[in-house]
């Protein structure tokens, strides 16, 4: 008994708001979907609150049940069109509560008034008010929200009748009550479900998506290093230099090797290889976001970096490659690199092949020279 309870106090708290998950990047992830499924929920509820309304305006008047009868449907339409026109406009989660509160507080207020104006609980007005609670699911709130709203509507129309008992017949009071006790719980019910349901699906959808990015990452990544590889850093090329380009900073492409790397494989081992090629990857960490180092294979890496001092940042973090290693070479011997470093265009994009072409012709000058330095050029474009 004790944990079914305890699972129904925990039902319970997660459909209370349906803002909250637990995890800050689920709510985070969460929060424009439920805004957007929100927008569409008031719109919903304006348009079906004023079909319901225009009908209950035409009925009035055809069979002459009073011009008040008439006078407030009518009214009340105007208001869910205006409801409707205003949801497309707002941004904020809260707002659209109110918004949607708003229209069932307002045609709640009306019904009593028209009630007590007519001294007579009339079969078009106990309708009135079972449509109106059965309306609160369409909107996607939590039960807390729809809860309030219920709440409002309940108090209003019992103290109103209870004020005004000896108007009206105990039966059509006691005929209120039940209906809207029902039709509450039906509503709150069914809000309640709605809610764990939705819930459900986004939690799934984000762990869909980041199993997706992550899967993707890995697909783009040298699993040896952790570098880029080079189909993405192909991918992205033309995009993370416009992104330089917008920002009104210089691109920068180089492409480097690690000098007698072969000879540092069957000298010294391949798990020493390895561990060169993480160094190189280590030296290379403070690149920014919009900043990229790919392992090509092998031993050849590509970088695309942005800023006037990429020459001085790039002689630096290659020159760091021998502290990133966790133990040194064997005496006499250390890491050198050759690099050819490319400067882009400030208008337009060259392709990566071109690029690479380019920055290859500059490598090989390098280690033409004997290796070990950068040989630093600029695109046909940007020489001109």
């Amino acid at each position: 008994m004790r944990k079914h309870t305890e699972t129904i106090v925990g039902e319970l708290s997660t459909v209370w708001s349906c803002t909250s998950f637990g995890a800050p990047e689920l709510s985070a992830y969460a929060a424009p979907v439920i805004a957007g499924e929100t927008r569409r929920g008031v719109a919903l509820l304006s348009v079906v609150a004023l079909l319901f309304l225009l009908l209950a305006a035409v009925v009035s008047a055809v069979f002459n049940l009073g011009a008040g009868y008439t006078y407030t449907y009518s009214l009340l339409s105007a208001l869910a069109l205006h409801i409707y026109v205003s949801s497309a406009r707002v941004e904020q989660l809260r707002a659209l509560y109110l918004l949607a509160m708003l229209l069932l507080v307002v045609c709640g207020s009306a019904l009593v008034l028209l009630a007590q104006r007519v001294g007579q609980l009339h079969t078009i007005l106990l309708l009135s008010v079972a449509v109106l609670i059965m309306l609160v699911p369409v909107v996607p709130w939590g039960v807390r929200e729809a809860a309030m709203t219920l709440g409002a509507i309940y108090l209003m129309f019992t103290a109103s009748t209870w004020l005004s008992r000896f108007r009206f017949a105990a039966l059509d009071l006691w005929v209120l009550q039940c209906l809207m006790l029902t039709a509450a719980m039906i509503s709150l019910a069914l809000v309640g479900r709605a809610l764990s349901l939705r819930k459900h699906d986004l939690s799934l959808r984000f762990e869909l998506e980041r199993t997706q990015r992550e899967l993707t990452d890995l697909a783009n990544r040298d699993h040896l290093t952790g570098s880029w590889n080079r189909r993405h850093m192909e991918a992205d090329f033309t995009a993370v230099v416009a992104r330089h380009q917008a920002s009104n900073l210089p691109s920068w492409f180089g492409l480097f090797d690690i000098d007698r790397f072969k000879s540092i494989n069957d000298s010294c081992g391949h798990a020493t290889g390895d561990e060169v090629l993480r160094a190189v990857h280590a030296a290379f960490g403070q690149l920014s976001g919009d900043e990229y180092l790919a392992r090509l294979g092998g031993d050849e890496f590509a970088l695309l970096m942005c800023g006037d001092d990429v020459p001085e940042r790039v002689a630096r973090m290659l020159a760091s490659v021998e502290e990133q290693m966790r133990a040194p070479l064997p005496a006499g011997a250390r890491v050198t690199v050759s690099l050819g470093l490319l400067r882009l265009p400030t208008r337009g994009c060259p392709a990566f092949d071109a690029a690479y072409r380019l920055a290859d012709e500059l490598l090989y000058d390098t280690k033409r020279a004997g290796g070990n330095g950068m040989r630093i050029g600029a695109s046909v474009e940007e020489a001109a």
